[in-house]
Parts: C-alpha cells; structure tokens; sequence
C-alpha cells in the first residue's frame, strides 16, 4: 500500500484493520463532527499500469466527499495533491483520459458547498495529440499554485503554469525546446522556484525568482492582469506567445 505524506487518521487506521482484504484507493476528504473538513485521505494499491487510485474504499462514504471514483476505469493516471496554506484544503492535479490522450486536471475541495470542484482543464486550448504526464505541483505561503509536467511531443518539454484569478495560464515552456525534458519536480525554498528534470545526458536543475516565474506564465494569457509584481533583477522583461501550446518567456534565472 502507498501513501501520501502525512498523518494517519485514526479512520484510516480502522478500516485497515476491520477490512484487511479491501482493496484500498480512494482520494477522499474527512469532516469532523459539525460538517467541516479536517484532512484529506490518499490510499492506493499496486504499481505502475496495475496500481489503484482513486476506487472508492468505504462504501458509506458520502458520493460528495469522493473525488474522481470511476478514475481507474476511466484511464486516469494518479495525482498529486498539496495542501494550500491559506484555506487549508488540498489541491489535486492529475492526468485525465480523454479518448486516449492524457490532459491534466485539477480540483480542490470547496469548504461552502463541502464538496470537491468540477475537474477544471489546465491546458484547455492544448490539442488532443500529446499526452500531459508526470506532473508536480507546489505552493506558498500566499496560496499561489506552481505547476510543472512533460508533454510527451515528438521532443518531450517541460512546462510551467500558475493560476490566476481562478484560471490556470497557458503553458510557459521551461525546457530547452530541442532537448528531451521529462519527469519534472517543484519545489519552492523562500523566494525560488527550483525545477528539475531529466534529460538524455542527465538531470537538469534551475533555480528561478518565484515571482518572475508567475508574472511570466501571467503574461501568456490573453487578457494579462496588471502586473504582479515589479521588474526582476537586472531589468529583465518576462515577454512570451500565448496559445494552448505553451510560449516560451523570458525567465529571470538566479
């Protein structure tokens, strides 16, 4: 069995030991005696093509408190998922199936309705050719969303994305476009952004200015909010295309 890091609740603890033989996956949230959420449970089974993620495990749960429970059946690959240090709830993203093609999605848990968001696009205007995989996800203390994740294109790239004002932005290309870029990581220390990911002659790690980074990726849409933030050192101008295939901005690297 594999799970996510973090605690263990006592609810999960016990249906493990009533139920042994179960087979257990199921992305969930708890709520506490007056209706309110307390965490999220992640359990899975197996790996690679075989595992099982998102089954629902406890057949009295709530339809409402179960994201995402015919995802095995349809084809969708696991999640990710991070708690917001602003709302406290989690976000998850994942590769969903659609006519073969994995497109990445993303939902959090709605504390007002006490129900999980309808699986909203990250990439909506990308074309139903190549697959959206391996995706990672973190965020900051503001509550702001750093994205990454490979397409499979004939020359795999990776990609970054954020959202603003409830929408995810185009994809900004992080990866050398002539160079095959897979299996990206996250991961935010103070004011950077580190991403890693492989390449044919080895790992690759960059260290960016976390709000450049965002400013950039906000600079593809195609109605820019005001700017976030001021110009990052040494007067670089985050510039790129916009479109569902991804633009290419100038990054501040540190």
């Amino acid at each position: 069995m594999n799970r996510l890091r973090g605690t263990r609740s006592w609810a999960t603890v016990a249906a493990l030991l009533l139920f042994p033989s179960m087979v257990l996956a199921e992305v969930s949230v708890q709520l506490d005696s007056l209706g309110n959420y307390k965490r999220f449970v992640y359990l899975t089974v197996g790996k690679g093509r075989t595992a099982v993620v998102w089954r629902q495990m406890r057949a009295r749960l709530p339809q409402n408190l179960v994201l995402n429970p015919l995802g095995d059946n349809l084809g969708d690959r696991p999640p990710v998922i991070q708690v917001s240090p602003v709302t406290g709830y989690p976000w998850v993203v994942w590769p969903k199936n659609f006519g073969n093609i994995k497109l990445l999605v993303s939902a959090t848990w709605e504390g007002t309705g006490k129900k999980w968001t309808e699986p909203s696009l990250i990439a909506p205007g990308a074309p139903l050719v190549y697959d959206d995989l391996d995706p990672s996800l973190a965020i900051d203390g503001s509550g702001t969303l750093y994205l990454v994740w490979s397409r499979a294109e004939q020359t795999a790239k990776v990609y970054f994305s954020t959202m603003i004002q409830g929408r995810w932005t185009p994809a900004l290309l992080i990866s050398e476009a002539t160079v095959d870029g897979r299996a990206p990581s996250i991961v935010l220390s103070g004011k950077t952004a580190i991403i890693s990911y492989q390449t044919p002659a080895g790992p690759v790690t960059r260290n960016y200015q976390a709000a450049s980074l965002v400013q950039s990726a906000a600079g593809l849409m195609d109605n820019p909010i005001p700017p976030l933030f001021g110009p990052p050192p040494g007067g670089d101008n985050p510039s790129g295309g916009g479109g569902g295939g991804g633009g290419h901005a100038g990054i501040y690297r540190e």
